[in-house]
């Protein structure tokens, strides 16, 4: 069996990682393959600053964990991600079907760069395989938006990649609907779990991002 370990940033307890874990299961399901094996413990760290960091572990990550991890997975929010010198990007500009390719493509060369070190081209070439670094375009929320209806939070968003104020729409939205603000931490993951726990939920969130769909993808191909 396939292990996997997917490090996220993530302020909504593992929210992002369920919808992932989820939805590659019932991909590779459907595909006849063998279901992935994660770690009973998520893990989630608090900002991109952090979860760079986490890049520069792969290694104790993939060969020193047991039982031993197969693959690493780490999946950086693209807000913001302009604010890190480290990894040399500008925030992109629309028309975004143009402006996120690139931006995502030097992000995740600059995670690799992170993850290899001072290794030699040779020696990183041994170890690579199991290294995947990933954009969720564009936070948390940005996967609540396609399905607000279904969440009771009005109308639904289907252009979610045009969106990069998820945040602050699910927050309004909260505020129509409920007597107190949207908690983050807590809110969040509860709407999380919900997409997670429904496929019907999953596949419109999936059919609206086609970065997060990459994601997926890549976890049900090996």
């Amino acid at each position: 069996m396939t292990s996997v370990h997917i490090i996220t940033e993530d302020k909504t307890g593992g929210g992002l990682e369920a919808v992932l874990r989820a939805e590659a299961q019932h991909r590779r399901r459907s595909q006849g393959k063998t279901p992935l094996h994660f770690p009973l413990q998520r893990s989630t760290v608090n900002g991109n600053t952090q979860l760079l960091d986490q890049c520069r572990k792969y290694e104790m990550f993939r060969f020193h964990y047991k039982p031993r991890i197969d693959h690493v997975f780490y999946v950086i929010d693209a807000r913001n991600a302009w604010n890190l010198p480290q990894l040399g990007v500008q925030a992109p500009r629309e028309p975004y079907d143009q402006s996120l390719p690139p931006f995502i493509a030097t992000i995740q060369a600059s995670m690799r760069t992170l993850a290899r070190g001072g290794k030699p081209e040779e020696q990183w070439a041994t170890v690579r395989d199991g290294f995947h670094s990933h954009v969720l375009v564009w936070e948390r929320e940005t996967l609540i938006l396609p399905v607000t209806d279904r969440l009771g939070l009005g109308e639904p968003i289907p252009d979610v990649c045009a969106r990069r104020d998820a945040a602050d729409i699910v927050k309004e939205r909260f505020g129509r609907v409920k007597t107190r603000g949207y908690a983050k931490a807590t809110d969040g993951p509860q709407y999380l779990q919900r997409i997670a726990q429904e496929e019907s939920l999953r596949s419109v969130v999936f059919a609206s991002n086609r970065y997060l769909h990459d994601i997926v993808e890549d976890l049900a191909s090996l």
